[in-house]
């Protein structure tokens, strides 16, 4: 392991900026219309998974990050208890899940844009690529500048993300309130689980309740990580949970199912639903247009800013390249793992737009590859909770799970096997591909993922 003197990190993160950062990490805006696409079915499986899933794994990082509260998170936990190399390749996948994202969610932006303010112009791939890219070196340059500056854009995300699905449920509500008719046949029955759904929307379901782990990526520049992290994850924990089911009840109302877009859902409901207040409604929903396009920077900005630091601080470990942990000297930033960031989502960019393909097509192959590469450190993180609960147990915890280790081990095991189905079920192919392309994807995917592992397990250092 490097023996370099470590950085000197200025404490600048609170309690409020940790809740709006996790705020921001977890409420995940741009999947919400995939979300809402399962239907009313939706509401019965976000409970199944808000029980047997977030509030486990919640706890289960709360123990964590209070615990082993030192710059790099995820990385650390999985390193204390299976050494570097499996440490190295967690924080690997945590931060190239990151650089395949960047380009989805600016996809997102760059449609949701030219659908706000282009209404008549035909879609351009080229267009929404070099509005991608813009974006892409924004966050770049964000990520660069010190925290102290940089934590106001998450900060305000969060913010802006309340609003979004608080207006979202409040428009749906008013909606009723007023006997305007649902978009979608509602129903009792309707409710009920069905098994159907968890095989095409689980991945979905669980990327929406992910992300408590981020902000422990900036263990060393919290002001009290042992005390702030354990409430933060309990109090935006709760606020998270209710908001996504104000927003996607306020999808399912406006916009029917036939007719959902993966990309522009959000934007395409919040326009219907302020129509009908008028002028008023018309310039509310202008905002709140502005709003999204805003929170979805705020997106990868938040996990920029986390996975960056994951992956700089395994690097300056010598778990990975030691060119990725370098630090800009003025602003005590991981520039050059921001830099390979911008980099790979550019490249990703570009390849996308010389293949032509539509903006739904491009950014559910990317949100695919990026989210399976982001549960596989979960896959890692479960087993090293169990495992330093049995072979750490002297170590300070200043946060227990409740229950005892029986009860922690059953929880990581039940949020392990969500995990795993969750990535089986990532290889599904798109519910409209016909049999050549179905099959098509699937090895696309397949080859990538393990391309990706590969590059992880020859960067990182063996022990």
């Amino acid at each position: 392991m490097s023996t370099k003197a470590r950085p000197a990190f200025a404490r600048v993160l609170g309690r409020a900026d940790l809740f709006l950062f996790t705020v921001s990490a977890v409420l995940t805006i741009d999947s919400l219309a995939s979300a809402a696409s399962m239907g009313q079915s939706w509401f019965a499986w976000w409970a199944i998974v808000v029980a047997a899933f977030f509030v486990p794994y919640g706890l289960i990082t709360a123990e964590l990050g209070a615990a082993w509260p030192g710059e790099g998170g995820l990385y650390v936990w999985v390193r204390e208890a299976f050494g570097v190399r499996w440490g190295g390749l967690t924080a690997w996948l945590y931060w190239i899940n990151v650089a395949y994202w960047t380009p989805s969610i600016y996809i997102v932006f760059a449609s949701t844009f030219c659908a706000i303010l282009l209404p008549q112009r035909a879609p351009s791939i080229w267009l929404e690529a070099a509005i991608a890219l813009v974006l892409t070196w924004l966050t770049v340059w964000i990520g660069v500048i010190r925290l102290s500056v940089s934590k106001w854009v998450p900060n305000l995300g969060g913010i802006v993300k309340l609003a979004i699905f608080v207006a979202l449920g409040g428009f749906g509500i008013a909606a009723v309130l007023a006997g305007r008719p649902s978009a979608n046949p509602l129903s009792w029955a309707g409710f009920a689980p069905r098994l159907s759904d968890s095989l095409a929307f689980l991945p979905v379901l669980l990327y929406n309740a992910l992300g408590f782990e981020l902000m422990s990526g900036a263990g060393d520049e919290m002001k009290d990580p042992q005390r702030d992290v354990p409430r933060t994850i309990v109090l935006s924990g709760v606020l998270i949970g209710a908001t996504y089911a104000l927003g996607v009840f306020g999808i399912l109302w406006a916009v029917p199912l036939e007719k959902l877009s993966l990309v522009t859902g959000t934007w395409d409901a919040l326009a219907v639903l302020g129509r009908a207040w008028g002028t008023a409604g018309d310039l509310a929903v202008l905002l709140l247009g502005v709003g999204f396009l805003y929170a979805c920077v705020a997106n990868v900005v938040t996990y920029a800013l986390g996975a960056n630091r994951v992956l700089a601080q395994a690097a300056e470990e010598g778990a990975l390249p030691g060119s990725l942990g370098r630090m800009h000297p003025r602003h005590m930033t991981p520039y050059v793992a921001f830099l390979w960031m911008g980099i790979v989502a550019s490249v990703l960019l570009a390849g996308n737009a010389l293949l032509g393909a539509g903006s739904t097509n491009i950014f559910w192959m990317l949100f695919k590859l990026a989210g399976l590469c982001f549960l596989f450190c979960y896959l890692m993180l479960f087993p090293a909770f169990a495992r330093l609960r049995r072979t750490r147990e002297a170590h300070p915890r200043p946060y227990r799970l409740p229950g005892g280790d029986a009860v922690a081990n059953a929880a990581a095991a039940l949020c392990w096997l969500f995990i795993a189905a969750a990535c089986v079920l990532f290889f599904r192919p798109s519910p409209d591909a016909d049999a050549a392309r179905a099959a098509r994807e699937t090895w696309l995917l397949l080859g990538e993922c393990l391309a990706t592992l590969v590059a992880g397990a020859w960067l990182a250092r063996r022990d």
